[in-house]
């Protein structure tokens, strides 16, 4: 009961600011929509679908070299099919992986822990461009911006504190730490726990050995791989200027208001708060921008064709989730369940994958 009430008064919470920011520029940025057009806002709607697409085909890419014959239509539909659960989730990275993992191993018969070892190599990349282009976007942000030493201090205590939380878990995994089986093992001290443990034991050895290989053997793929994401989070960068070029004054925003925005963007979406981001990154844009000086009704224009795509992916998501009849899975995913297998959700993609 205290996780729905918690998760309804984030909603509302979130809610409630980004009304409060819409109200105050909400002719202005209704404007500068009509103004961005049908090309402006369907190019802007694919640069945000390319934090999907870009990271499927990686994923493609690491389970084709792990012998998986796992086409990229089905790694595409996983990702579009995580995108609302990961906005429901405290972080807009993280949450779907379970639905992901159940969609692909009962749609080709392939073994879960497999699947899980490419899921956890292809996150890790993911993070990890993000967080290289976050660093670079840092630099020259502060370098090119006049923020006051208050913020420099903020924006780079952040990036030291999601790098060394990323290095440190990447560590684990690299050094062979087996962080897993470490923590199955503390459990198993508890007598009622230790026959149960001991074949999810095995299981994540074997798993942790998999993600190993797939860091240290395939090195080749691996870079290609980590390559294609990068275009992932390079997206993400160029959103702000797609919206600019195409809004009335077709302004060319300089490299330093990118990075920037940028930075900001995926600081808020790495924290818990509210479901992806709402209301709190609409507040962030519109003080960025007044720091700036490139306007806050353009702050709230950006926000609302950004919440428009957000929308846009959701609505797709949700319909494939239901198209496939993976409705049950993804409710006990949100909920911090353990979810159905594919087979008892009554899962079938019309080409006879299993009921």
């Amino acid at each position: 009961m205290w996780k729905k009430l918690l998760f309804a008064g984030s909603v509302l919470l979130g809610l409630g600011l980004a009304v409060l920011v819409y109200r105050q520029f909400d002719r202005q940025a209704l404007a500068a929509v009509r103004e961005l057009g049908a090309v402006g806002m369907t190019l802007y709607a694919l640069t945000a679908a390319m934090t999907l697409i870009a990271p499927a085909v990686s994923w493609t890419i690491l389970m084709r070299a792990e012998g998986m014959k796992v086409p990229f239509r089905t790694a595409l539909k996983a990702n579009f099919m995580g995108f609302p659960i990961n906005f429901m989730a405290p972080t807009i990275y993280l949450g779907s992986e379970p639905l992901k993992l159940l969609y692909v191993a009962g749609l080709h018969g392939e073994p879960k822990r497999k699947v899980l070892a490419t899921i956890i190599v292809a996150k890790f990349q993911e993070i990890g461009a993000l967080l290289l282009v976050m660093v670079v976007s840092a630099a020259v942000a502060i370098w090119k911006i006049d923020f006051s030493p208050r913020q420099e201090i903020l924006i780079v205590a952040c990036l030291i504190v999601l790098t060394a939380l990323f290095g440190g878990l990447l560590y684990a995994f690299l050094g062979n730490f087996k962080p897993t089986v470490r923590i199955i093992r503390c459990l198993a001290v508890f007598k009622g726990l230790r026959r149960k443990l001991a074949r999810a034991r095995r299981r994540a050895e074997e798993m942790e050995d998999l993600v190993r290989q797939a860091f240290l053997r395939r090195r080749k793929v691996f870079l290609l791989s980590q390559g294609v994401t990068l275009l992932s989070a390079l997206s993400i960068l160029l959103r702000p200027w797609v919206f600019f070029f195409f809004s009335r004054d077709r302004v060319l925003l300089g490299v330093e208001y990118l990075c920037a925005i940028y930075l900001v963007t995926n600081i808020i979406n790495s924290l818990p708060h509210t479901p992806g981001g709402l209301g709190v990154f609409e507040l962030g844009m519109v003080g960025l921008f007044s720091l700036m000086g490139i306007g806050k009704d353009n702050a709230a224009a950006f926000s609302l064709v950004t919440r428009a795509a957000d929308l846009l992916l959701i609505l797709l998501g949700s319909w494939l989730i239901v198209h496939y009849g993976l409705q049950s899975v993804a409710r006990q995913v949100v909920r911090g369940q353990k979810p159905l297998d594919v087979r008892e959700a009554g899962f079938n993609d019309g080409a006879g994958a299993p009921k």
